[in-house]
C-alpha cells in the first residue's frame, strides 16, 4: 500500500465515538448511576452534559444535576457499569476500520481515556494495527480536553507541524480541544453543531467511508506518495 512519508504530517483520532461506538453505553452507564444514587436524568441530558468529558467530570456534573454529592467511589461504579454495558457488544464506529486502511498518513490516538483503556478498547474492536501509537492520554499529562494541552503535547512528542495535522473528533469538547490547539477539525457529526466552537476549520461528516477522500484532499498537497 501507498504511505504518505512527510515529516511532521499525521491524523490525530479521539477514541469515545470517533474510532469505537462506546458512547451510548457510558451514557446508559452515568443514567444508571444517577438512579442508584436517587436521581433521575434522562440519555439526551447526559450526552448534552457529558460528551466528551472525562468520567470523572462528567460524574461531577451529573451529580451536580441531580443534586447530590458525588460519592468516593463513584468513578469505579460508573466504569464497572460501562464495562458490563460493553461486554460482548464493544464495536468500532461503522465504517470506520476500512477508512483507517485507506487512510495513507500516520495516525494516532490522543484521548481523554485512560492509557490502558485506548489499547484495550482498539484491540477488542480489531483497530489496534491501525496505531501502532504512542496513544495520547489525558491521564498521562493531567489536561483533558476541551483544554488545548493534550493535543499540543502530541504535536510537540511526535514533531509534528500543526498545518500538516488534522484531528478527528466527535464531540464538542473535542472540537473545541482541536481548534485551540490550531488543528483543522473533522467532526463526526453525532451531535447538535454548537456555534461556539464552529470556524472555517472545522469540516462536519457523517459517514466514515467520506473520510479517506477528505484527507487526501486537504494533505495531499503536503507531501508526496512514497511506495514502500
Amino acid at each position: 500500500m501507498p504511505t504518505h512519508s512527510t515529516p511532521g504530517v499525521a491524523v490525530l483520532f479521539d477514541l469515545d465515538g470517533t474510532l469505537v461506538d462506546s458512547q451510548d453505553a457510558e451514557t446508559l452507564a452515568l443514567q444508571r448511576l444517577a438512579k442508584q444514587l436517587g436521581g433521575e436524568i434522562s440519555t439526551d441530558e447526559i450526552a448534552h452534559l457529558a460528551a466528551g468529558r472525562r468520567m470523572q467530570e462528567a460524574i461531577d456534573m451529573l451529580c451536580a444535576y441531580i443534586g447530590v454529592i458525588p460519592p468516593v467511589n463513584a468513578l469505579p461504579r460508573a466504569r464497572l457499569l460501562a464495562e458490563e454495558l460493553l461486554e460482548g457488544r464493544l464495536c468500532c464506529v461503522p465504517g470506520v476500520d476500512e477508512a483507517l486502511q485507506r487512510i495513507e498518513y500516520p495516525k494516532f490516538v490522543v484521548s481523554n481515556s485512560p492509557i490502558d483503556m485506548i489499547g484495550d478498547r482498539l484491540a477488542r474492536t480489531g483497530l489496534l494495527h491501525h496505531f501502532p501509537g504512542p496513544h495520547f492520554s489525558a491521564y498521562e499529562f493531567q489536561t483533558w480536553k476541551p483544554a488545548p494541552d493534550l493535543y499540543l503535547a502530541a504535536i510537540d512528542g511526535l514533531g509534528l507541524d500543526p498545518d500538516g495535522v488534522i484531528a478527528v473528533e466527535d464531540s464538542v469538547v473535542g472540537v473545541q480541544a482541536a481548534i485551540s490547539a490550531g488543528l483543522r477539525v473533522y467532526w463526526y457529526q453525532s451531535e447538535v453543531v454548537g456555534e461556539a466552537c464552529w470556524t472555517e476549520s472545522v469540516r462536519v461528516f457523517g459517514d466514515m467511508s467520506a473520510l479517506p477522500e477528505m484527507v487526501a484532499q486537504d494533505l495531499g498537497s503536503v507531501g508526496e506518495v512514497v511506495y514502500g
